[in-house]
């Protein structure tokens, strides 16, 4: 599996969406916490916590779909957008909760709800050596390997660092075939004299080596 081109394709769902909190806060959902359509028809504002420990704090979720739930830690950026939406955030059906994530999939490929949540699946279980990242039972360890290895919750999908911006820019203006920095800058919310420096630096993405 090309991990390269599936990070990047889960960065470019964070990053388009942002312009609406909403479907944001979806997608959000679907990476920090591998969110299923029927686990976030569900969800309401007060099935959140917040949990202290010695080591450190963090919020909790609670996930219900059938007649089952399981607890799962949820980035605190996450949390945040979430308390701003109405009570019940996504009453929506699936259909719709597949046609949001779809409105924000890379040019050459559509994204469902349940493709994204397999591709953060796969990055995250290409690190957890000991399994899949549903066996960590215990919460404070599934934070734990969280903040390790989802990149949502250290900020660099949210393209805090700058070595993420040009990474992403790059790949993007491949991947979307744009090289109009304007167009990328109004899509991605990127400034877009950033934008127009990384494309005129000469540097190519790694994923243009691959197409």
């Amino acid at each position: 599996m090309d991990f390269l081109r599936v990070e990047f394709d889960i960065q470019h769902h964070l990053v388009l969406s942002k312009k609406n909190r909403r479907d944001h806060a979806l997608i959000r959902m679907i990476v920090s916490t591998l969110s299923t359509p029927g686990e976030l028809a569900n969800l309401s504002k007060r099935d959140f916590r917040f949990k202290k420990t010695k080591s450190f704090d963090y919020y909790t979720v609670r996930l219900s779909e059938g007649g089952r739930s399981r607890i799962s830690p949820v980035d605190r950026k996450t949390y945040e957008i979430i308390q701003s939406l109405p009570a019940k955030p996504f009453d929506l059906t699936w259909k719709e909760m597949d046609e949001i994530v779809a409105k924000y999939s890379p040019l050459d490929v559509r994204y469902t709800c349940v493709k994204l949540r397999e591709a953060v699946k796969s990055i995250l279980s290409d690190s957890a050596f000991f399994g899949e990242i549903e066996d960590i039972k215990d919460i404070d360890r599934k934070y734990a390997f969280m903040i390790d290895f989802n990149p949502l919750y250290t900020g660099f999908w949210d393209l805090e660092e700058e070595d993420g911006i040009e990474d992403f820019v790059l790949s993007y203006a491949e991947i979307n075939k744009i090289k109009d920095s304007k167009k990328i800058a109004s899509e991605t919310g990127i400034d877009e004299v950033i934008v127009r420096e990384i494309l005129e630096s000469g540097k190519r993405s790694i994923l243009a080596f691959k197409n």
